[in-house]
C-alpha cells in the first residue's frame, strides 16, 4: 500500500522547485523528493500537448516505461489523455476521474503497458508556462491506494509552485534566446526563432530588414513568394520538431526563398535542444537566414578547378546560385529547356548536391 502524503514532506520537496528552476541538475532529486513525500513510485513532467521522446523530465525509475511509451507508441492510446482539460480547468485529475474499475481490467494501456511495469494509479497536477500547459504526473503501482478526494485537495497547493518554477525557467531562457540573437545580430546575421508549432517567437533586426512584399509574416508563419517554398519550409520544421526526429535526426537541409530581381535567400532550421528549456521555452528551433546578394559568387576558375565543371556547366552553376530557374537560365543562355535541365543535372551531379537550395549552401561556403 502507498503512504499517505506527508505534507510537511511535501512542503520541504515544493521548496526544492525553485532551486531546480535555478540549478537544473537538482531537478531529479526534486521529483525523488516529490514521489517519496506523495507515496508514489515515480513523478514526471511533460506537456499537455506535442510529448516527445526528448521533451520532459522524470524520476529514473520511469525511463525504461517511457522507452516502451514511444517506442511502441502508446502515447497514442495514453488513456489518461481524456482527464487533461479536467486538470487544466481544476489544476488536479486523479485515475478515478478518468476510468472505472471495469475500465482498469479492460483497457490495454491499463492491461498491457502500465500490467506492464507494475503501474496503475496516477494523479496528474496542471500549471503552465507562459503559454504552455504541462502536467506533473504522480505515479503509483497496482497494490498501492489509488489518489482519492483528500489527495487532490492536497495535491493543488503544489499548483502555484510549479508556475513559479516554470515562469523563472522561461524567462532565463527568454533571456538566453535574447541574449544568441543579440550574438547574431552583431555578426551580422539574421535569424528567426520558432516555437513547437513552427511559428516565430522572435527574430532580430537583420532578419527583419530582409521582410518586403516578397518575404513575410503572415499569422506569425514566415511566407515566401511562393507556396511550394512557404510549404518546404513548413514542412521542414514540422520535421525537425516532430517526435520521430529524436529517433532519426532530421538533416538540416537548406530551403531556398526566391525574390524576383534578387538572389535568394536560404534558410537553414535546427532545434533548439536541452532540457528543463525544451519544456518551459517559447522558442524550440531557430533559423539562420544568409542573403545571397551580400555574398560575392565563387570564382569560375575556381569552380571549374574543384568541380571539373566545363565552361557552359560553370555559368549554369552562377545562374543556380543567383536564385534563376531552369527555364530562366535557357532564357538567358539561349538555349532549349530541355537542354539547360541536362546542364543543371551535370553541375548537380558534379557537386555532390540534389537540388538548387543544396547547391546554393555548398556555393556560398566557398571563399571567392
Amino acid at each position: 500500500m502507498a503512504t499517505p502524503i506527508d505534507i510537511s514532506e511535501l512542503e520541504k520537496a515544493l521548496d526544492g522547485l525553485l532551486e531546480s528552476a535555478l540549478v537544473p541538475d537538482s531537478w531529479e532529486r526534486t521529483l525523488e523528493q516529490i514521489s517519496q513525500a506523495t507515496g508514489s513510485v515515480g513523478t514526471h513532467i511533460m506537456p499537455v500537448r506535442g510529448k516527445f521522446p526528448a521533451g520532459f523530465l522524470s524520476t529514473p525509475n520511469l525511463l525504461e516505461a517511457f522507452q516502451v511509451y514511444f517506442s511502441e507508441e502508446w502515447y497514442k492510446r495514453d488513456f489518461r489523455e481524456r482527464g487533461l482539460a479536467v486538470a487544466m480547468s481544476n489544476g488536479v485529475v486523479i485515475e478515478h476521474d478518468i476510468a472505472s474499475e471495469e475500465e482498469f481490467k479492460n483497457q490495454s494501456f491499463y492491461t498491457e503497458f502500465l500490467a506492464r511495469f507494475g503501474f496503475r494509479y496516477s494523479a496528474m497536477v496542471g500549471f503552465t508556462a507562459g503559454d504552455t500547459m504541462l502536467s506533473l504526473n504522480l505515479q503509483r503501482r497496482i497494490e498501492d491506494q489509488p489518489f482519492d478526494r483528500d489527495d487532490a485537495r492536497l495535491l493543488i497547493k503544489m499548483q502555484s509552485r510549479l508556475t513559479a518554477a516554470a515562469e523563472i525557467i522561461r524567462a532565463l531562457h527568454i533571456a538566453r534566446i535574447d541574449s544568441m540573437s543579440e550574438a547574431f545580430e552583431l555578426a551580422g546575421t539574421a535569424v528567426i526563432f520558432f516555437d513547437r508549432a513552427g511559428r516565430i517567437a522572435r527574430l532580430n533586426q537583420r532578419a527583419e530588414k530582409l521582410l518586403d512584399g516578397n518575404i513575410r509574416i503572415v499569422d506569425r508563419e514566415l511566407v515566401a513568394i511562393s507556396q511550394e517554398e512557404t510549404g518546404l519550409l513548413r514542412r521542414h520544421l514540422q520535421a525537425i520538431l516532430s517526435k520521430e526526429s529524436f529517433v532519426n535526426p532530421v538533416v538540416s537541409t537548406p530551403v531556398l526563398f526566391s525574390r524576383p530581381g534578387k538572389a535568394p535567400l536560404v534558410i537553414r532550421a535546427q532545434r533548439l535542444n536541452g532540457v528543463p528549456a525544451e519544456l518551459f521555452s517559447h522558442s524550440a528551433a531557430v533559423a539562420i537566414i544568409t542573403d545571397l546578394s551580400e555574398r560575392a559568387s565563387p570564382s569560375r576558375d575556381l569552380l571549374r578547378q574543384l568541380f571539373a565543371l566545363t565552361p557552359q556547366e560553370t555559368t549554369v552553376a552562377r545562374l543556380l546560385m543567383d536564385g534563376s530557374s531552369p527555364r530562366q537560365i535557357a532564357e538567358i543562355c539561349g538555349l532549349t529547356y530541355e537542354t539547360t535541365r541536362g546542364y543543371v543535372k551535370k553541375v548537380l551531379a558534379k557537386t555532390g548536391t540534389q537540388r538548387q537550395s543544396q547547391l546554393i549552401s555548398l556555393l556560398s561556403s566557398l571563399k571567392v
